[in-house]
């Protein structure tokens, strides 16, 4: 998919981290003039070297005002991609999950409602901020019950969004993402199952899932995710909220089933007590994005997972790593 961004100048909030570096990228590639801010920057594989060739890096924390304000001059997209926890650790501190995302994020958009920002762009969490789902697939209008700090904290920024437009006309979108996977996201982290999966397979660990393996999430590859970040910086429709999946839904024993009829290998799962913080399934209607954006998913999860495995060092003629 071809978004031409000729001239236009996009911040990324956040573009050191896996969906960061994909986005600066396409954004590049796109004709676009990219800034990052970001913690930090580590040079640790090929798509991220690849990213920062054109890329203008800030670091710092999202926490200094006087830096993120800098980071914003002259820009005319900013993408907020920025979250200091996950839904596994957001419930520990929720006084920090507050303070190190929501207020950082207002001092943020006060910054932009007052400059030549066109419109912020954020990356919210269609996994957390619905809560246990009444029904499936999960439209936007479903009502929002978090069950963790993560999930309220996306949620309030994205109606400090909705506020900031009805008082000030900041334009802005918002990208419900289900579990975005694919090629260069970290392994070992309480986020990306797939990833941990796909590293563990072809080192020939075992692996470990929380609970008894029936949730059911929705996981959608990377370079879906970024092709409705690049739609949504032109979209004028009268939807700003978007649910990004892909409408099908997995359990994480069907998802282990696939990767061991892909690779032929024998895997070993070893089960861990469920988390508080899991609802037992997601899965995203993507109707409106669909209609409104003309976005829909490409990748299916069998290559997706396969391109994983060959990137790790998997090869299909040989079943071993390589």
């Amino acid at each position: 998919m071809t978004v031409n961004l000729d001239g236009l100048r996009c911040l990324v909030m956040g573009g050191s981290g896996f969906i960061g570096v994909n986005l600066c990228r396409a954004l590049v590639a796109s004709g676009a003039t990219v800034r990052s801010f970001a913690l930090a920057v580590t040079w640790t594989n090929d798509i991220v070297e690849e990213a920062l060739m054109d890329v203008e890096w800030m670091c710092g924390s999202f926490s200094d005002g006087d830096l993120v304000r800098k980071s914003m001059r002259n820009i005319d997209i900013v993408f907020h991609l920025i979250s200091t926890t996950l839904p596994a650790t957001s419930n520990r501190d929720l006084q920090y999950d507050l303070a190190s995302n929501l207020l950082p994020t207002l001092n943020m958009l006060d910054v932009a409602k007052n400059s030549s920002i066109q419109k912020v762009i954020f990356l919210s969490s269609g996994g957390t901020v619905y809560g246990i789902p009444n029904h499936i697939p999960i439209s936007e209008d479903h009502e929002t019950n978090p069950i963790c700090g993560y999930g309220i904290h996306k949620l309030s920024i994205e109606k400090y969004l909705s506020l900031f437009y009805y008082l000030w006309k900041l334009d802005y979108g918002v990208l419900r993402l289900s579990n975005p996977y694919g090629v260069g996201q970290p392994v070992n982290r309480p986020q990306g199952v797939i990833a941990s999966f796909v590293h563990r397979v072809v080192n020939g660990e075992p692996l470990e899932i929380w609970g008894d393996g029936t949730v059911v999430r929705d996981y959608v590859y990377i370079d879906d995710v970024i092709a409705a970040c690049l739609l949504l910086t032109a979209h004028r429709g009268p939807s700003r909220v978007f649910n990004i999946g892909t409408g099908e839904g997995l359990t994480l024993l069907a998802l282990i089933s696939k990767i061991k009829c892909i690779t032929s290998q024998r895997i070993d799962v070893n089960f861990q007590e469920a988390r508080t913080v899991d609802v037992p399934v997601n899965v995203l209607d993507i109707s409106r994005a669909i209609a409104e954006l003309g976005w829909r998913p490409k990748m299916d999860i069998d290559t997706g997972i396969r391109r994983m495995l060959q990137h790790a060092g998997w090869h299909a003629s040989t079943k071993r790593q390589i």
